[in-house]
């Protein structure tokens, strides 16, 4: 079930088609939040956040399995829905 909050943070990410991606980052730059699937339980959250794509990179050598969840071209935006993830989600 979707909240009216995560609505509105959805609302504002950017599609990934309107990024260009320049050396290690994009242009405009960009954070994603991204869904792990960790290989034990004990991993402490399971929604991330970081410069894309540089980040999904890393979670994928570091996890395997991501999903990209929303881009923004505000880090703020992107730390808010993670947080808002880890709490309702786990």
């Amino acid at each position: 079930m979707t909240t009216s909050k995560e609505q509105a943070l959805l609302a504002q990410a950017v599609p990934e088609r309107s990024l260009t991606v320049q050396g290690p980052y994009t242009s405009p730059r960009s954070w994603g939040v991204y869904r792990i699937e960790p290989d034990t339980s004990s991993a402490t959250r399971r929604y991330r956040l970081g410069n894309h794509p540089v980040r999904e990179r890393e979670l994928r050598a570091e996890f395997g399995r991501v999903q990209l969840l929303a881009l923004f071209t505000s880090r703020e935006l992107a730390v808010e829905l993670a947080a808002l993830y880890n709490v309702e989600r786990g």
